[in-house]
Formats: structure tokens, C-alpha cells, sequence
């Protein structure tokens, strides 16, 4: 393999790398907005969710 091939090959590689790592951040954003959408949801729907502790002896 000639070094200008071999240099096409990496970069090839390091672009997929970068796009690759690009999606995997947005997608790990999403996720976390999605998640915080859900815990808006549950502490609308219960706002008294977690105050107060029932205990029998």
C-alpha cells in the first residue's frame, strides 16, 4: 500500500471515529432531556411524592 492510500485510509477512519462520537454525544444529550422530561412528569403528577416517610413498629 502506497503512503497516500494509506493516508486516505486513516483519515477515512478518523472521520468515521469522529462521526461516530458526534452521534453518540447527541444522542446521549436526548436521552437526558428525555429523562428529565420524565421526572418533570412524575413530580407534576405527584407533588407530595417523596415528603413524608410511613413507618409501623
Amino acid at each position: 500500500m502506497d503512503i497516500a492510500a494509506l493516508a486516505m485510509s486513516m483519515k477515512q477512519t478518523e472521520l468515521i471515529q469522529d462521526v461516530s462520537l458526534a452521534m453518540t454525544k447527541k444522542m446521549m444529550k436526548f436521552q437526558q432531556e428525555n429523562a428529565e422530561q420524565i421526572v418533570e412528569v412524575i413530580e407534576a403528577s405527584h407533588p407530595f411524592l417523596g415528603q413524608t416517610i410511613d413507618i409501623s413498629v
